[in-house]
């Protein structure tokens, strides 16, 4: 099936330490599928699992090893909005701020098991960041994983790199 004029609504990007990157897509068209005829079959692809391992998070300049995870949502109907769920680790004793500057996620992905040595890494940079609310409840003795609500009202830009490419920041 082909799904033509489509166009994504929304989307939400979801790394957590130990655990798949995961993106969602929200997709709308308002046309119904159609159904082409071939005459060659098309090989699919299995896709890539990457780990949110070998990600860094940086805050206005500094880097931060207490955060356990982010959620990116952003939706396109009425206007865009841009949110941003950061999950950080009580325990370390830094906490975040009301209001960010610049944050830059730079996420570095193995392949499982693909060509020799061959990576890539992704980098996303949203600027003017303010909480919206911290949704921390402690109820427990163990480590407290405690996630903070912002609002982008600045830009978001995404940077992807191969493994022959130098960051940006390294020229």
């Amino acid at each position: 099936m082909l799904f033509e004029d489509c166009r994504v609504k929304g989307f939400e990007l979801r790394v957590i330490r130990d655990e798949f990157i995961k993106l969602k897509l929200d997709i709308s068209g308002e046309r119904f599928p159609v159904v082409y005829p071939y005459t060659h079959t098309v090989a699919r692809e299995g896709g890539e699992r990457f780990y949110g391992e070998n990600v860094t998070y940086r805050i206005n300049g500094n880097k931060y090893t207490n955060i356990y995870g982010l959620t990116l949502a952003v939706k396109k109907e009425g206007g865009t909005r841009t949110e941003l769920w950061l999950k950080r680790s009580l325990e370390s004793g830094s906490d975040l701020p009301q209001i960010i500057d610049e944050l830059v996620i730079t996420a570095q992905l193995h392949k499982d098991k693909y060509e020799y040595r061959y990576f890539g890494t992704f980098r996303i940079t949203l600027k003017h960041l303010v909480l919206v609310s911290d949704e921390t409840s402690i109820n427990s003795a163990d480590a407290v994983i405690g996630p903070l609500r912002y609002y982008v009202s600045g830009t978001v830009v995404t940077e992807v790199f191969t493994s022959g490419e130098q960051l940006a920041g390294n020229r």
